[in-house]
């Protein structure tokens, strides 16, 4: 699951897209539980995000199918890891790259 073929369409995908920094107000719905985790997407590409919990405190997660809420779309995922950064995300079904790069453009920040 988390190595994809080179010639895969999300890899292909991916090569025109680039992890750029930006700040996309999210929500995170835990699938087995009624947890939903206010934050933000820090990158996004067609296959994985960084979620950041907009706590002070990260729970380490691993494993848990989730949902990525952006902008009222939501996108089924599961969390491949944590670390002071935030979730890592693999998306169920690869986002469509126009998506990704009309998400990212418009909430571009510096860092």
């Amino acid at each position: 699951m988390l190595d994809r073929p080179e010639g895969s369409a999300s890899a292909q995908s991916n090569r025109n897209l680039s992890k750029r920094p930006c700040c996309i107000i999210s929500e995170l719905m835990f699938d087995d539980t009624e947890l939903v985790l206010d934050g933000v997407v820090r990158w996004m590409l067609t296959d994985r995000a960084l979620f950041r919990e907009a706590t002070r405190f990260i729970l380490k997660r691993k494993g848990d199918q989730v949902r990525l809420r952006v902008l009222g779309e939501v996108y089924p995922a599961v969390i491949l890891g944590t670390s002071s950064e935030g979730y890592t995300l693999s998306f169920n079904t690869p986002v469509p790259a126009d998506s990704v790069e009309d998400l990212v453009s418009g909430h571009l920040t510096d860092e």
